[in-house]
C-alpha cells in the first residue's frame, strides 16, 4: 500500500510539473521567446526546466547546460565577493573608494563630490552616478548618497577599487570567493573557449557577447543551475559573518528612484547590499534581474521560504513573463518587481484579445477590427508602445508581414508618431520593399527632423541596386 502511494504523489508530481511546463512554453510562445532555462528550488526539492532552443531558427535544444549571459545578476555576485572581503578587513563599507584607488579616469577632477562615494553607496545604488556614462566619462547626477539610482558605472569603480586592493582581477577573485567553493563549474566573467558549444546565442551566432573583460555590473555567463547554488549559499549566509549577512538583506536605500514617476510599488520596493528587496503576500524575498539587450534574466529567493526561482531567456521580451512565470511555481501573488520593472504591455487584456481577434481573422484585418472596437467602445484604447512591441514581438519570430500589419495599425492611431513610421519603416525593409521603406523612413523623418535612424536606413537604402 506504501508503494502505491509513493507512485502516485510521484505520478502527481510529474503531472504538475508537466503543467508548469506548458504554461512556461505558452508564455514564452505569446512574445516569441526561442529559448528558456529556469530552475525552482523549494527546500531539498529542485526542477529543472529547458524549453526551446539555444538561437533562432536551430535545432540545438536548451539544456541544464547551456550558458546565458547572466546581465546584471553578475552584480549580486561581485557584491557577495566585497562583502566576503569585508569581513576580512580587507575593504571597508564607508570608505571613499578614490582613498583606494587614488584617481579614475571616468570622473571629473573638479569634482570634489566623488570622493564621497563610498563601497556601501555602490552596493545600494546611491553613488549619484549614471547607470552607464559615455565616452567622456561618469558625470554626477546628484550628490552622492541622497538619492537611489541604479548604477552600473558604480559597479565597475568598486571593480577597479577592488583589484587594486587585492591585486586579482574579477574573475580570479570569484573563482576563489564564490565559483570553486560553490562548485559552478560553468561560471565565468570572461569567456572560456568552452563556452562555444554550450551556449545559447540568442538570435544569431554574435548576439552573446564573448566578454574578453570581466565586468562585475554584466558580464558574468553562467547557468540557472550553477547561479541556484550561489543562491542557495547566500541564503544559507555560507562565507559570510550573520551579521554581514544579515546586513545584505536589510533595507539600505528606497527604491524610489531619481527622475523616475512616483509609483505604488516603491512603497514595496528596496534595496539591501548588492540585491532587491520585495515585500508581498508571501513575505520578504531577495531578488534581481538582468537586461543584456538580446538576453534577460531574473531571480527571487524567499529566505525565509528557502525557495528559489533563477530563469534565463536569449529574447529581448523575457521580463515580460516574469509575472506570469511567478504566479505559476509560488501562486498568484502582488509582484512588486514586475511593476517597479515596467517591463511587459501597459494594458495586456487589451493586447491579448486583439491578438486573438488577429489570429481568428487574420492581420490584414487590423485596421477594421479596431475600428470596430472603437465604434462599439469610444473608450478603447491601445497604447502605442503596446502595439509597437506587439510589431517587434512578430518580427522576432520572423512573422514580417503581420508586424507591417501591426505597425500600420499603429501608424492610423498615431499618425504624428515618427517612431510608429519608422517601426513601419523598419518591416518594409526587412520584407524587401524599397520603396515602402524609404517613404516611411523619410515620413518619420518628416515628423522627427532627429531621426538619424531613419537618415541612415534611406542613405543605405537608396546605394542599393533597383
Amino acid at each position: 500500500m506504501k508503494k502505491i502511494s509513493c507512485a502516485v504523489i510521484l505520478l502527481l508530481a510529474s503531472i504538475h510539473a508537466f503543467s508548469q511546463e506548458k504554461k512556461i512554453r505558452t508564455f514564452a510562445a505569446e512574445y516569441g521567446i526561442q529559448g528558456l532555462q529556469l530552475v525552482y528550488v523549494k527546500g531539498n526539492k529542485t526542477q529543472a526546466y529547458n524549453i526551446g532552443t539555444v538561437n533562432k531558427g536551430s535545432d540545438k535544444k536548451v539544456s541544464s547546460n547551456t550558458i546565458f549571459e547572466a546581465a546584471s545578476l553578475s552584480k549580486c555576485v561581485f557584491a557577495y565577493t566585497v562583502m566576503r572581503l569585508y569581513d576580512r578587513g580587507i575593504i571597508s563599507l564607508d570608505t571613499p573608494l578614490l582613498h583606494y584607488t587614488g584617481s579614475y579616469e571616468r570622473f571629473d577632477p573638479k569634482d570634489a563630490r566623488y570622493a564621497k562615494i563610498t563601497a556601501r553607496m555602490v552596493l545600494r545604488h546611491t553613488t549619484g552616478l549614471p547607470n552607464w556614462g559615455d565616452d567622456k566619462g561618469a558625470r554626477l547626477l546628484f550628490t552622492p548618497d541622497s538619492c537611489f539610482s541604479y548604477s552600473g558605472e558604480g559597479y565597475v569603480f568598486l571593480q577597479k577599487a577592488v583589484e587594486k586592493l587585492t591585486r586579482k582581477s574579477l574573475n580570479d577573485l570569484a573563482q576563489e570567493e564564490v565559483f570553486t567553493p560553490f562548485k559552478m563549474t560553468s561560471s565565468s566573467y570572461v569567456w572560456e573557449s568552452k563556452f562555444d558549444t554550450v551556449s545559447a546565442f540568442g538570435n544569431s551566432p554574435e548576439a552573446i557577447n564573448r566578454h574578453k573583460n570581466a565586468n562585475a555590473a554584466y558580464s558574468l555567463l553562467t547557468t540557472a543551475h550553477d547561479y541556484t547554488l550561489f543562491l542557495q549559499a547566500l541564503l544559507a549566509g555560507q562565507g559570510l559573518k550573520p551579521a554581514t549577512r544579515q546586513l545584505m538583506f536589510e533595507k539600505s536605500s528606497s527604491g524610489a528612484r531619481f527622475n523616475h514617476p512616483i509609483i505604488e510599488a516603491n512603497q514595496h520596493i528596496d534595496w539591501g547590499l548588492g540585491v532587491g528587496l520585495q515585500q508581498n503576500e508571501l513575505g520578504k524575498s531577495i531578488w534581481h534581474w538582468g537586461d543584456n539587450g538580446n538576453f534577460k534574466g531574473f531571480f527571487i529567493a524567499f529566505p525565509d521560504r528557502q525557495e528559489i526561482l533563477v530563469y534565463f531567456t536569449h529574447n529581448p521580451y523575457g521580463l515580460n513573463i516574469t509575472a506570469d512565470i511567478l504566479n505559476t511555481f509560488f501562486g498568484k501573488q502582488t509582484w512588486w518587481q514586475a511593476q517597479w520593472l515596467d517591463y511587459g504591455f501597459k494594458s495586456p487584456k487589451a493586447i491579448k484579445a486583439l491578438r486573438a481577434k488577429l489570429a481568428k481573422r487574420g492581420y490584414s484585418h487590423a485596421i477594421e477590427i479596431v475600428e470596430k472596437e472603437k465604434k462599439n467602445n469610444p473608450a478603447y484604447q491601445l497604447p502605442e508602445d503596446d502595439l509597437n512591441s506587439l510589431g517587434y514581438i512578430l518580427m522576432s519570430d520572423n512573422k514580417q508581414r503581420e508586424a507591417a500589419e501591426v505597425f500600420k495599425l499603429n501608424v492610423s492611431l498615431y499618425p504624428n508618431s515618427a517612431n510608429t513610421y519608422d517601426s513601419l519603416a523598419e518591416a518594409y525593409e526587412a520584407l524587401g520593399e524599397r520603396e515602402l521603406a524609404v517613404k516611411n523612413y523619410k515620413h518619420s523623418l518628416e515628423l522627427n527632423p532627429k531621426n538619424n535612424n531613419a537618415a541612415e536606413h534611406i542613405k543605405k537604402l537608396s546605394l542599393l541596386p533597383l
